[in-house]
């Protein structure tokens, strides 16, 4: 029979071969002889515990997926806000936009009259 060595969650160490099973408390502790039963039920327990783990760990990936996803949108939705900030930005810097290209028609920030400012932010309220 082959001899395997066990590294149980709680710290301990269980020993199998030859039909003969071993339990120490502790890696550097002296095994003590166990039962076949009780090495059933230390590997029986085990399996529950990492049952559970495994269970926890894909509840936590789940959160984090969710989170991710949540992440992009928002990243998503403040680039957009920001793209019309800086349009709106754009605008109201740009000297021409003080000055009259025809002679008959009235400066473009004074025919806006602040409504590409207006449409920036009403965007953000959405």
């Amino acid at each position: 029979m082959k001899e395997f060595k066990i590294n149980l969650s709680k710290g301990e160490v269980l020993y199998t071969g030859s039909y003969i099973c071993a339990l120490s408390k502790t890696p550097a502790s002296t095994p003590e002889q166990i039962s076949l039963e009780a090495a059933a039920e230390k590997l029986a327990e085990e399996l529950i515990m990492q049952q559970a783990m495994n269970r926890e760990h894909q509840r936590q990936q789940e959160v984090a997926v969710n989170q991710f996803r949540q992440a992009q949108e928002d990243i998503k939705l403040l680039q957009a806000e920001n793209k019309r900030y800086r349009n709106a930005l754009e605008f109201y810097a740009d000297d021409t936009t003080y000055t009259n290209e025809f002679e008959d028609c009235s400066p473009a920030v004074e025919l806006d009259g602040g409504q590409t400012a207006r449409k920036a932010l009403e965007g953000a309220a959405e």
